[in-house]
């Protein structure tokens, strides 16, 4: 689905995550998230946000799934407790025919529950911290991308209070949003949890930068949607490379 949709889009398209995403099932656990990376490389993603789940095994292994992707792992108040020092890119800046995206991460304060984590790391608050960053991601960019995982009330609370965000991508809630969330100018979306759905953003802007129209579809990814056979083979080479466990015996 995403790649017909980068193939009949007349436009920039950008494949984004929204976090809690590395762990959770067997296989994710099983290799420490790698298998997930693994297969976003494969997808073409271009940032993720990290949220409550990707910081279950350490920051030090989340660190290490970010040096193997070839996208950005963004989280712009995370930071290191002796000098809050942010420990993830905060931000990043994409060019896509000739229009700047500035995509920034968020996110929650769950993230450094896990133990061990919670005495190397913390989390400031959401408001504070894209305000923090985002002069300077504007003054990049053409349009401005929060990926967040704070949930859609928090998501609507920090548009309120931040203005200037052109878009939320969210996630934690795990809503699925058949139209878009408006707060003030800014567009908020999410689309659901598990990947059970793929959640389309088309947006344009007027000639002073706001954006105007956006339209969302929800695709459901079910068993008539046909497998990619180089994921395919991916997720063949996973079962193989990690079988499950052989019952014991009575």
């Amino acid at each position: 689905m995403i790649n017909e949709i980068r193939l009949s889009s007349h436009h920039s398209v950008l494949l984004l995550d929204a976090g809690g995403t590395l762990l959770g099932q067997w296989l994710a656990q099983q290799s420490d998230g790698q298998v997930i990376v693994e297969a976003m490389n494969a997808m073409g993603y271009d940032a993720m946000t990290v949220g409550g789940m990707d910081l279950q095994m350490g920051v030090e292994l989340a660190l290490q799934r970010a040096k193997e992707a070839r996208f950005a792992f963004l989280s712009c108040n995370i930071v290191r407790l002796q000098d809050n020092s942010p420990i993830f890119t905060p931000y990043v800046i994409l060019e896509r025919n000739g229009t700047r995206f500035g995509i920034l991460g968020l996110s929650d304060p769950e993230a450094v529950a896990w133990p061990g984590v919670n005495e190397v790391a913390r989390v400031m608050d959401p408001a504070p911290s894209v305000r923090k960053y985002l002069p300077e991601v504007r003054s990049q960019s053409d349009v401005v991308i929060v990926l967040s995982h704070i949930g859609l009330e928090g998501d609507i609370a920090l548009a309120q209070a931040v203005p200037g965000i052109d878009v939320i991508v969210g996630g934690k809630s795990q809503r699925l949003l058949f139209e878009p969330e408006r707060a003030g100018e800014t567009i908020i979306v999410q689309a659901g949890y598990d990947g059970e759905w793929l959640g389309r953003l088309d947006v344009t802007f007027d000639a002073s930068g706001k954006p105007v129209g956006p339209k969302v579809e929800i695709i459901a990814l079910g068993p008539e949607v046909g497998d990619d056979p180089d994921l395919l083979a991916l997720v063949t080479s996973y079962k193989q490379r990690f079988p499950l466990p052989t019952p014991a015996s009575n």
